[in-house]
């Protein structure tokens, strides 16, 4: 059988016919050998990174990744949960080691989707009837990798862009590969609740980092900027930068859609927990996060039916109550500090209705970046100009800095980014895809009868949405590893539309 004429797992389980994971750890010979050869490899470990390299790193490391290893191929959701974490503002990702393979080099996010690519693909060559999943995701998500990788390509070859530059980009942007093994690896209900608990502890983790800044490095990082809007700075009020921006971000409609639509148990955690979230949001002071999450709970609460929002209603009430009795007692004991956060909260959302191009230097800069990226997406509409390639000159006060290179590749609107670098055969893929899971969300949302997992389907969606507006401003789909939550959150919501119509079909046969 010629393997490009495979279509089916079965038809491939056939043509490669290895032996059945399972059938070959029961057996006791193969579990003693495994126990063996696992205690000399730590061994080995030990006495190289003690002796030999005095190397602590390289001991844990190797320990580490046996463990890590063994605990992905029994519960895949954690090796998920720990890519997750790991590029969502858990470590600094300067802290983490690189692996140097001749002229590549992994980080251990890169070896984590690697090995969950290779689980996926050991599974359908080994486990006969694994059956692969589809989606309507699938082939928009594989047409835009491949136009970045097509990018790359026309980067490197045709540009002449430095290829080290190119791989730096390509590695952030294969991160969209991960909705792969979160589709097929996540294949029961079990396991997908195990992955969203391990999400809300990341989330719980996060906002310690939200409250105690800096605390614990190089764990939960987080970039401190003096805030300001125009040429005016606020000097008693600071910027926070998380990198696990995208979790918090998405968890602030989910929260809510949990209050409105699950009827039972204690909710004042979940009170408490949108308190903490929304401190964050202002914390941050991206006036677009502000409106988008605005906008994104509106029309969240336009889906709930009206008891959910008499419910909603009833829970937050109390919680409304108490924040404007906190809110009198500050009047009356610090009415300076309550002033000036009043002003500068007005003064940065008046900003963008005040004649926002005169006040706000940086969407004069945006205008500038704007042009250039215009021009060069009308001489190369097709395919980009490449990746990682520049599109424009220095700009003023760019010059001498030691970013202007970067600069000059980069800017602020992520569909803009996509046509420039990877043209139209990039941005209608990418569209595509949005597009897709967007209705995939509002079409279907009303066949999840399960109340939590209902809750995370549409806060999700809702979320996806507010940060698809937010890329106007900020290339958060294809700039930064934060952007990994996007194809994992499409994933999850792809699972729990799967499993609530297997749950339907089991029923049926069960009642016929």
């Amino acid at each position: 059988m010629h393997f490009w004429k495979i279509t089916s797992p079965t038809e491939l389980y056939h043509a490669f016919r290895w032996p059945s994971m399972t059938r070959i750890l029961s057996s006791p010979q193969i579990r003693l050998v495994l126990v063996i050869v696992t205690g000399v490899v730590v061994g080995i470990a030990v006495i190289v990174s003690t002796y030999y390299v005095n190397n602590v790193k390289l001991l844990i490391g190797l320990i580490g990744a046996i463990v890590f290893g063994l605990l992905t191929l029994r519960w895949p959701e954690y090796g998920i949960l720990c890519l997750f974490a790991l590029l969502s503002g858990l470590i600094s990702l300067t802290w983490l080691p690189l692996l140097h393979l001749g002229p590549i080099s992994l980080n251990i996010s890169d070896m984590i989707l690697l090995l969950l690519l290779g689980l996926v693909f050991l599974r359908v060559t080994t486990q006969s009837g694994f059956k692969l999943y589809g989606s309507p995701l699938m082939l928009p998500l594989f047409l835009f990798i491949g136009a970045f990788l097509l990018s790359a390509v026309n980067a490197v070859v045709i540009q002449g862009v430095d290829k080290n530059i190119v791989m730096r980009t390509v590695r952030v942007l294969i991160l969209w590969i991960a909705f792969i093994p979160v589709l097929q690896l996540v294949r029961d209900e079990q396991a997908l609740r195990r992955l969203l608990m391990g999400l809300l502890v990341l989330t719980g983790v996060l906002l310690i980092g939200v409250l105690f800044p800096n605390k614990f490095e190089p764990f939960l990082p987080v970039e401190v900027r003096a805030a300001g809007t125009g040429a005016e700075i606020y000097s008693d009020f600071t910027r926070y930068y998380y990198a696990g921006d995208m979790v918090l971000y998405a968890m602030i409609p989910v929260t809510v859609a949990s209050l409105a639509i699950i009827k039972k148990g204690n909710q004042l955690w979940r009170i408490g927990l949108l308190g903490l979230l929304l401190f964050w949001a202002f914390r941050t002071f991206f006036r677009q996060y502000w409106l988008t999450l605005f906008i994104s709970c509106v029309l969240l609460i336009g889906f709930f039916s009206s008891s959910e929002r008499i419910r909603l209603l009833k829970r937050l009430t109390p919680a409304i109550v108490v924040g404007v009795l906190l809110l009198i007692m500050l009047l009356a004991t610090q009415p300076t500090w309550i002033e000036r956060i009043n002003y500068v909260i007005t003064d940065r959302l008046g900003s963008l209705l005040q004649d926002p191009f005169r006040r706000e230097g940086s969407l004069q800069w945006r205008v500038i970046e704007t042009r250039y990226a215009m021009k060069q997406i009308i001489r190369s509409p097709i395919f980009g100009i490449g990746l990682a390639n520049r599109y424009r000159p220095p700009m003023e006060g760019e010059a001498d800095s030691i970013y202007s290179g970067w600069a000059a590749k980069y800017t602020e609107n992520g569909y803009l980014y996509i046509a420039l670098m990877m043209g139209l055969v990039g941005l209608l893929p990418f569209l595509w895809l949005c597009v897709t899971y967007l209705l995939q969300i509002f079409r279907h949302q009303d066949e999840i009868r399960d109340d939590g997992l209902r809750s995370i389907y549409l806060g999700f969606g809702t979320a996806f949405l507010g940060m698809a507006a937010c890329n106007i401003a900020s290339p958060t789909f294809v700039i930064g590893s934060r952007l990994i939550f996007f194809p994992i959150a499409m994933a999850i919501c792809e699972v729990i539309l799967r499993l609530e119509r297997e749950k339907r079909v089991r029923q049926r046969e069960c009642s016929a």
